[in-house]
């Protein structure tokens, strides 16, 4: 099977058609295609930016206009297979020679089940100790090729610990992705917008050469074995005798294609039948391959163009951001969106700024931020999420909006925090020696509130063009208060906890009123207090 000449691009289409398609017919005009249809949201995230990753090593733009070009009229399926043509023989999946994501070579090593390419596939430890409760090993005994493709490019891309030696992708184990995708609603009032294809959420995250020069790696290594390093002997990171791999080692394309785990699928144990992920019938299913320790170790500067970046606060360092436990809350929409003093955009989303020279008149964009929770090896859930991007025109009036945006997440922060400390109080004599996790409050609260910070986004943009914007920060004082109070209503009391007792509820119920129109807050927000409106 190669992935450039043969249809396993799970698709639908404009008619609401499924197919199979080739790389090179995301650009069919008949019946365009919409959007991907795999049988996971965690293959989508990952047919996408393989898709991206094809668009960027094999199409970069020479510039913005010629960027802005192929955004409005995209080339051919003809002009695609041409671009795509010269890198057939780095994508076979199976054969002779170098087959994609596997190492160049056979090895002895441990073989496993083929289930166990799916991050959240129980390990032996787990399955051992009879803890795959939810997830069951043997739940997928056979993948066709087209799923196995898939699998084996999601693990690479989003590789967590895997025990001594088996190293985590170039991002670290499940990395947080930002991509913009049109924003359908808001365009739908413009005839004049880009239409909603598959193709349009591609290329919109695929960035011009002068951009690309300043990716991280060495853009004089520029030979395929430097970009995909399935094409060459693996460096290997043994204690002794292996190296690491740093941006220094490898063309920045490598950052699409980085290949930390040691693979080699078994092609010969095929058998015949239903694919127990896609459920295609009459298939060759693949059932087993085999692994081994100290591949890849990407270490050093490497900044993926797809993830927002925070600064580490030990090692000055910036690195990828990871989804968290709490999901995907709006308190990081201004660090996905706009990036700040500890948080770097993604480099797709950072180029959108006006001065940055992308710009698309009537075009609403939305961010696209989706990845794994992980716990070490353990994948604890999928997130993926849509969030607004604003763009304001003017440098000066961008930074005061992003200033009080910033107050904003910072007062939701301070607000979730009292909630949570006051329900303690409300339910424990000692709510400092209380045990258990009650992050639960804040992530309600954060739940709660998304809606009232979206709707006062815009509200805020346009505000700070006329210099008002801190009455958008005095109205989500109050709108967080009354969520604040009404979730304090709500788990205070709540019998289930420990037994209520009336008057410690009401002294918390007081603290929490005090914290909220504490003086200092008040004024930080340029609200008056009961004695300044007396005086």
């Amino acid at each position: 099977m190669n992935l450039i000449t043969d249809p396993w691009i799970p698709v639908q289409r404009k008619s609401g058609a499924l197919d199979y398609i080739a790389v090179w017919q995301i650009t069919e005009p008949d019946n365009p295609v919409i959007k991907l249809a795999a049988p996971r949201h965690d293959f989508d995230a990952a047919i996408v930016q393989f898709l991206i990753g094809l668009l960027q090593t094999t199409a970069t733009p020479a510039d913005n206009r010629q960027w802005g070009a192929w955004l409005s009229n995209p080339p051919s399926p003809d002009e695609l297979r041409s671009k795509f043509k010269a890198y057939e023989d780095v994508f076979m999946l199976d054969g002779e020679g170098p087959r994609f994501m596997q190492d160049s070579e056979p090895f002895e090593g441990e073989e496993k089940p083929i289930s166990g390419l799916l991050i959240e596939a129980p390990g032996n430890r787990t399955s051992t100790l009879f803890l795959d409760h939810f997830i069951k090993e043997g739940s997928y005994n056979g993948l066709c090729h087209c799923c196995t493709a898939t699998a084996l490019f999601a693990l690479q891309t989003n590789a967590p610990s895997g025990g001594v030696g088996h190293r985590t992708s170039l991002r670290g184990g499940g990395p947080l992705t930002t991509l913009l995708i049109p924003d359908t609603q808001a365009n739908a009032k413009h005839s004049d917008t880009l239409p909603d294809t598959l193709w349009t959420t591609l290329w919109l995250n695929v960035l011009e050469q002068k951009s690309v020069n300043c990716f991280s790696g060495s853009i004089e290594l520029n030979k395929h074995k430097d970009i995909f390093p399935w094409m060459a002997d693996t460096r290997t990171s043994e204690a002794k005798t292996g190296s690491a791999t740093t941006p220094e080692n490898a063309h920045p394309f490598q950052m699409y294609w980085a290949m930390p785990r040691r693979i080699r699928i078994d092609w010969n144990a095929e058998q015949q039948g239903v694919c127990d992920l896609c459920g295609a019938e009459n298939q060759s299913l693949v059932v087993h391959y085999i692994t081994k320790n100290y591949g890849v170790n990407y270490t050093g500067a490497w900044q993926h163009p797809l993830s927002p970046h925070y600064q580490d606060k030990t090692s000055g360092e910036r690195l990828p951001m990871h989804a968290q436990p709490a999901g995907l809350v709006y308190r990081y929409w201004l660090a996905w969106a706009q990036g700040g003093r500890q948080y770097l955009a993604a480099k797709v989303i950072d180029e959108y700024k006006p001065e940055k020279g992308r710009r698309l008149e009537n075009e609403q964009l939305r961010l696209w931020v989706f990845g794994y929770d992980m716990d070490n090896m353990k994948a604890r859930c999928w997130y993926e999420k849509q969030y607004p991007l604003i763009v304001i025109e003017d440098q000066q009036q961008r930074k005061i909006f992003c200033i009080r945006a910033e107050e904003m997440l910072g007062l939701a922060t301070q607000m979730s925090g009292f909630v949570q400390s006051c329900v303690k109080d409300a339910w424990f004599d000692r709510p400092a020696d209380a045990r258990g996790d009650t992050s639960f409050i804040k992530v309600a609260f954060f739940e709660q509130t998304e809606p009232v910070f979206l709707e006062l986004l815009n509200d805020l943009k346009d505000r700070v063009m006329t210099n008002e914007g801190r009455t958008v920060l005095q109205n989500w004082h109050a709108r967080l208060t009354h969520h604040a109070l009404k979730l304090f209503d709500h788990w205070a009391a709540r019998g289930d906890i420990t037994p209520s007792d009336p008057r410690r509820i009401a002294e918390a119920h007081r603290k929490l009123r005090n914290l909220i129109y504490g003086k200092k807050l008040l004024q930080s927000l340029g609200i008056e207090t009961k004695k300044e409106k007396a005086a």
